[in-house]
């Protein structure tokens, strides 16, 4: 125990030599996890999100007025017609997207809603004409007839968010063509066919298989903090990893070794002290969740009942991280061989493992390969607790597989330094 506690000591002086590193590795994470978690939980709550639409309408007629006014119900648009007191004209609108002051250019063509309503008459009478028996000779129009909204995107702007704008108009110009045809109906047998329109057959209800009911709904806190907490766990493998180059390179590993000390007993002290802050990290950004989020607008989390099996994971998962320093650090020459491969390798681990992007929205091969990240596995643990409100069987075999992790790389740093 003496030898132990004398190496530990060792260990903290090495971390007190450099204390505004480590302040910074404290630091970081938790403004890490309050940018990210603002950012995220304001979209989600549907703040700041009106895309604003630059509109050219060469029509004024009044079906062309309902969508507009439809797209602008949908809440996530806003349309401008007019740019610094002068309405929009169709090449000016097309210089703002090239220039990349505007995103999107939407331009509703002339007598659009006459060619709608016609179109629909049309349609209408060919539906009767079926329903009688009769046969109604399809009337051909030429392309130059034909009527269609144009939309112009910033050649910038990211395909998903342009499906996601192209399905908007969609829902909009589908519900419209629906009630001019209801419309149409109406003028056509004298019938009030509202009644048809006033609710939907299909209704959705969003429930959950094991939370239960009355706790909050799973909130942006409830998603990042898990993440960014296990990326700050994690980022410890470069102080660690620096230290025993550090070890090497001065000379004090040689010295080391001519104690009668093991080298377990060294190692030991180093996961003990690095295990120590990465709990203090945990805690940190736990505490930060809990109490100053309410503060500044955001979500508290809750980890009422849930404290002890948030630490079992945390634990294991620090493990796995110092494992795995460690490892870095026994093969690593040089500063500047540990630095960037730690740093490299725990940004991989982490876009594999489903900290930045879902699993379930990777390739069919990613979600095979994110099952090789440790962080995976404890970020599975993680959901499991925070959001699925599980018990300990259902993140036992995470937990497993990070201690095996972490025994599989202390144990070949060990052995290759027996050999050197």
């Amino acid at each position: 125990m003496f030898k132990i506690y004398h190496a530990i000591l060792k260990e903290l002086r090495l971390i007190q030599s450099d204390w505004l590193g480590f302040a910074l590795i404290f630091l970081m994470p938790l403004v890490l996890i309050v940018t990210v978690t603002f950012i995220q939980d304001s979209i989600e709550s549907g703040e700041n999100k009106s895309l604003p639409i630059l509109l050219v309408n060469n029509d004024e007629g009044e079906i062309s007025q309902s969508i507009i006014q439809d797209l602008e119900k949908e809440g996530i648009f806003t349309m401008i017609a007019e740019k610094d007191g002068k309405k929009l004209e169709e090449s000016s609108g097309k210089k703002l997207i090239k220039e990349g002051k505007e995103q999107i250019l939407l331009i509703v063509p002339p007598e659009f809603s006459t060619y709608i309503q016609e179109k629909t008459d049309e349609r209408v009478s060919e539906l009767l004409a079926r329903v009688e028996g009769e046969e109604k000779p399809t009337t051909l129009k030429s392309a130059e007839s034909e009527k269609e909204i144009e939309i112009f995107f910033d050649p910038a702007l990211q395909s998903n968010i342009k499906n996601s704008i192209k399905n908007a108009f969609d829902k909009v110009i589908s519900e419209m063509e629906t009630k001019a045809i209801y419309e149409t109906f109406e003028k056509e047998f004298e019938v009030d066919f509202s009644f048809v329109k006033e609710e939907s057959i299909v209704e959705f209800k969003e429930s959950s298989v094991n939370i239960d009911q009355e706790k909050l709904t799973p909130t942006a806190v409830q998603h990042n903090f898990p993440a960014w907490a296990l990326f700050a766990i994690f980022f410890i493998v470069l102080p660690l990893s620096i230290n025993i180059v550090k070890e090497k390179n001065s000379g004090t590993a040689i010295r080391l070794k001519t104690l009668p000390v093991p080298a377990a007993f060294l190692i030991l002290s180093k996961v003990f002290v690095y295990l120590l802050v990465c709990m203090i990290q945990f805690y940190l950004m736990l505490l930060l969740s809990v109490y100053l989020f309410p503060i500044i607008g955001l979500p508290a989390l809750s980890v009422e009942g849930k404290l002890f099996q948030l630490s079992i994971i945390a634990f294991f998962a620090a493990l796995a991280a110092i494992g795995f320093g460690v490892l870095i650090g026994t093969f690593a020459k040089t500063h500047e061989q540990a630095a960037p491969f730690g740093a490299s390798s725990i940004i991989i681990l982490a876009a594999i493992g489903g900290i930045w992007f879902p699993t379930f929205a990777m390739p069919k091969i990613m979600q095979i390969i994110a099952k090789a990240s440790p962080m995976n596995w404890a970020l599975e643990g993680f959901y499991n607790v925070l959001l699925r409100d599980a018990g300990f069987f259902s993140f036992a075999p995470y937990l497993s597989l990070l201690f095996i992790f972490f025994c599989l790389t202390l144990g070949i740093a060990l052995f290759s330094k027996s050999k050197i």
